[in-house]
């Protein structure tokens, strides 16, 4: 087979709270996949691979990586990682060449996937404001259906004043208006994360994402 086929995606989802590897098998393309259909295939908690969802210890983290691929004993995929909208090009490039030639690599801004999974799932507003939480920071974006308007990254110490002012600078900007709900992504957490404040504090409803499939 060329090297260019696969038959299979695995995603990796890449940040500060380690590694989460999911399957979708038999999608030829990301904009095929249908999430009702997306399997997970390991959950690997670790906070040293990442630091504020940028690469801290690449060698920790292509070992685990290169270690978790074999036990899944999958042929003729595409690796695709999610990665924070503030990583490198030298970090996306990094991420690539750890891998033989013959491997295809795809690295994609985790918030468009994030939102993809929205349209599909939990389409509820037409202007989405998403809040996505990890283990030493929170991203955040704002996106007109499939249109990104704006992405950053907050620490959690000041999420709810750095969430309120991202929204409504944004919408001012742009003179949209507030939609009613949020959406918050805590799937990658150990445990179930706390939103009812964050939710007050915003005067929005929280849409809470605790897992992808």
């Amino acid at each position: 087979m060329s090297f260019l086929a696969f038959k299979h995606l695995v995603l990796v989802d890449l940040n500060s709270n380690g590694l989460f590897f999911y399957l979708a098998k038999d999608v030829g393309s990301l904009p095929s996949l249908d999430f009702t259909n997306l399997v997970s295939l390991a959950r690997v908690p670790n906070e040293q691979l990442c630091k504020y969802n940028s690469l801290a210890d690449d060698e920790l983290t292509f070992d685990l990586i290169e270690k978790n691929l074999r036990t899944f004993e999958l042929k003729d995929y595409k690796l695709v990682f999610l990665v924070a909208a503030e990583f490198s090009e030298l970090e996306k490039k990094l991420l690539k060449q750890k891998f033989p030639f013959w491997q295809q690599v795809e690295v994609i801004e985790r918030h468009f996937f994030y939102n993809f999974y929205l349209m599909q799932k939990r389409n509820f507003s037409k202007i989405k404001f998403l809040i996505s939480l990890f283990a030493d920071c929170a991203e955040l974006s704002l996106f007109d259906q499939e249109k990104l308007l704006a992405a950053t990254r907050s620490n959690l110490r000041n999420l709810a004043f750095f969430s309120k002012h991202f929204l409504d600078k944004n919408l001012a900007s742009k003179q949209l208006i507030k939609p009613e709900c949020f959406y918050f992504f805590s799937q990658n957490l150990p445990g179930k994360a706390a939103v009812d404040d964050l939710a007050k504090y915003l005067k929005m409803e929280a849409i809470k994402v605790e897992q992808l499939c």
